[in-house]
């Protein structure tokens, strides 16, 4: 069953003092390789923030190399320049680094330093709204790491920080020495370890946000529209098998954000409307099911 549009199931989701929808939007995919035309690209961001998304995601690394960093952010700078409704949360990440195009770690306090400063200029901003630690660099210690973030949030140059693919017991170190608002991992219905790592329960149980990217599978969410059992939830509550592997993965939890991308306005759209579907026990059961069985395949 789908709701009216203004309607959430569950109500909105909160990331530090903010409440947002629960699917936000993943500007990853107008900037690397196969992106679109730099006006299809705006055209697709303003789709999301007409069908609701209040929480726009980018990074600097978000680029087709070195040469090429601070792309998606400034991206998202001119796509919210000519955006006439009510500024969402943009969410910003540090330490991962494109050298000749491949993709790399640096948490280096100097390092995140310098990328926050990049940061600021790209979104053309003084506060970026959330802050994250984009991944763990093994040659630094997390402490060190978030020790930084928290002085730059300390200087009024970021409002929230975050971290983003980190193990609980990374989170827990990192949470000693920084606020944490929100943490960013890789969790759908292809890496359920994502949801049962503990991760997400340490979320619900401190009231920090869960963003999960690639809700949906990333590179395997072709297999989803092919479930038997899917397409038939699809068919009863009237969505696409994409809206629906969204309802299911938002019913986990209160505290996890959707975070869904796309590179054509439609696909925006279609994301959104996923926090508008009511599953019933019986639809989830056949979804839990069916998921465990692809898993298996």
């Amino acid at each position: 069953m789908r709701l009216d549009a203004g309607e959430l199931v569950g109500g909105r989701r909160r990331v530090g003092d903010r409440g947002v929808h629960p699917v936000g939007f993943g500007a990853m995919n107008l900037s690397i390789e196969g992106r679109p035309e730099r006006a299809d690209a705006i055209a697709t961001i303003h789709a999301a923030l007409e069908a609701g998304a209040q929480l726009i995601d980018t990074a600097d690394c978000y680029a087709l190399g070195d040469g090429d960093v601070g792309h998606n952010e400034s991206l998202v700078r001119e796509a919210l320049a000519s955006w006439q409704g009510e500024r969402p949360m943009v969410a910003t990440k540090g330490g991962v680094v494109r050298p000749h195009g491949a993709w790399a770690h640096d948490g280096r306090p100097e390092h995140l330093r310098a990328a926050c400063e990049a940061s600021l200029r790209a979104l053309g901003v003084e506060t970026i709204d959330l802050y994250q630690l984009h991944a763990v660099d093994e040659r630094v210690p997390i402490e060190e790491s978030a020790g930084e973030l928290a002085r730059l949030q300390q200087e009024g140059k970021v409002r929230h920080l975050g971290v983003s693919n980190v193990a609980l017991a990374e989170l827990e170190r990192a949470a000693r020495v920084i606020d944490v608002a929100a943490v960013q991992n890789e969790a759908s219905p292809f890496v359920p370890e994502g949801l049962s790592d503990g991760v997400l329960a340490w979320c619900d149980a401190n009231d920090v946000a869960f963003i999960a990217y690639a809700p949906t599978g990333g590179w395997r969410a072709g297999r989803i529209a092919h479930l038997p059992a899917l397409q038939r939830v699809a068919e009863a509550v009237g969505a696409s098998p994409f809206e629906v592997a969204l309802a299911w993965i938002l019913s986990m939890s209160p505290a996890l954000i959707a975070l869904s991308g796309a590179s054509r306005p439609e696909n925006a759209r279609s994301s959104m409307l996923a926090a508008h579907l009511v599953l019933d026990e019986r639809h989830t059961q056949a979804l839990d099911a069916a998921f465990a069985a692809a898993l298996g395949a």
